[in-house]
């Protein structure tokens, strides 16, 4: 008798964004003697930076890859239209097909928070400009200029901030599969198959699991 096997790369998203949240810490500011402004910590703020960036991409990535998995595997849909467009046309699609006020859900907190990662990640990953201000050194206060985000460097690629964000992309995650009656399964396996029953999949339908 033979298994289907399931590729959930959720997982390994999950796995590298809490890696990467390890290695930061909340140190990016200091106040040298004689200095008017507390400036950015090189060495913290270079390493946060490294490992922030990590992080929020890989946030982005488990919150699409999960997108994808509830369109292909739950709803049925493999349409690569569909699968390669733009997330907010996937979540209202989910929201639709499983009657969940689409307006509604994007009021959550949860989905605020994760959008400001996403956001973030869209930032880094379509960078526009260089130039941060003028000055001896990097001060506080500085943002990403021509970006979406809202928010300083300094706080951007902190460990609470990352922390912050990964938690409500779980949480948000959580939560839309509730109103859909579906299951986030956390303690999958990246490389899983169905031999030990429904729940091999990051995200499976909750009457399965009850049944």
């Amino acid at each position: 008798m033979s298994f289907s096997m399931f590729f959930n790369f959720e997982k390994v998203s999950s796995n590298i964004i809490e890696s990467a949240i390890q290695h930061m810490d909340d140190c990016n500011t200091l106040r040298e003697s004689g200095m008017e402004e507390e400036q950015i910590n090189m060495e913290h703020f270079t390493n946060n930076l490294y490992h922030g960036s990590i992080a929020a991409v890989f946030i982005a990535n488990l919150y699409e890859t999960s997108l994808n998995t509830i369109l292909t595997r739950r709803l049925g849909i493999k349409d690569k239209k569909i699968l390669e467009g733009y997330n907010s046309e996937k979540l209202q699609r989910i929201c639709n097909r499983y009657n969940v006020d689409y307006g509604e859900i994007q009021e959550e907190h949860s989905y605020k928070t994760m959008k400001s990662i996403i956001n973030l990640r869209n930032d880094i990953t379509h960078f526009k400009i260089n130039d941060i201000g003028d000055g001896h050194y990097l001060v506080k206060g500085r943002p990403i200029r021509l970006g979406k985000t809202t928010g300083c460097l300094e706080t951007l690629f902190s460990k609470h901030f990352m922390e912050d964000g990964y938690q409500e992309t779980i949480n948000f995650l959580s939560l839309l599969c509730d109103k859909c009656g579906l299951l986030l399964n956390k303690d999958c396996e990246i490389i899983d198959l169905d031999g030990k029953g429904s729940l091999c999949e990051f995200i499976v339908d909750k009457s399965s699991v009850e049944e």
